[in-house]
């Protein structure tokens, strides 16, 4: 089945019945998302993929990166690919993936691309923690849990083999939504090269106001 919307077409298997509701969800949240980039529109209509074969998506995550299990959504193309929810339990981090954690999957991928077209100086190279941080606060906090932030700034720019990763993105956007204006977020989102020039200090402080929280794992 093919659905066109103003913003996106989506694609996925007629008998996927649980796909409408998931659609509502992002249709939903959606407008929420863009008003917080300040986007009256995307630059263009995204596709959203849904998978039905597991070893496909891998092949397809394989062209940017390695695949690791955590894996079952992603914009590296510039459009949202996305796991079934049958292909999403065949893995371990899934195995028990409910229809609601889909939905708000999908969103936090929209709000990638959201992300995507509010760059204006693209730097070539994503700053993956920030990304997130973004993604998991205002996409599915409800999956995300704060902890206390105990690697260090390098550990963390190598996002991708960080222990608790999400987790530590979720609380540095805790920290940078409770802390930092809207315009300053704003600045950093649609210019990564200041973002770079002050990731160590935004680091430091997250990581510091992490332990006066006194979070546990």
């Amino acid at each position: 089945m093919v659905i066109e919307k103003e913003n996106y077409t989506i694609s996925y298997d007629d008998n996927l019945s649980y796909m409408i509701e998931v659609i509502d969800y992002l249709d939903l949240k959606m407008l929420e998302i863009m008003s917080f980039f300040e986007l009256r529109s995307l630059k263009y209509k995204r596709k959203i993929i849904i998978y039905h074969d597991l070893e496909l998506y891998k092949k397809h995550i394989e062209q940017f990166h390695e695949y690791r299990d955590y894996m079952c959504a992603d914009t590296n193309d510039g459009n949202i690919n996305l796991l079934s929810l049958e292909e999403a339990h065949k893995t371990k981090t899934h195995v028990d993936m409910s229809i609601e954690e889909l939905k708000s999957t999908i969103v936090h991928e929209f709000v990638h691309i959201c992300h995507q077209d509010s760059e204006i100086e693209n730097n070539g190279k994503s700053i993956n923690w920030f990304w997130e941080a973004l993604a998991t606060n205002l996409g599915n906090p409800d999956n995300n849990r704060m902890i206390e932030i105990t690697a260090s700034n390098d550990e963390i720019e190598q996002f991708r083999s960080l222990p608790h990763n999400y987790s530590v993105a979720f609380t540095i956007g805790k920290y940078l939504l409770e802390n930092y204006s809207h315009e300053n977020i704003l600045e950093y989102i649609r210019y990564p090269k200041k973002l770079k020039q002050d990731a160590n200090n935004i680091l430091n402080e997250a990581r510091i106001w992490s332990k006066k929280k006194e979070i546990q794992y």
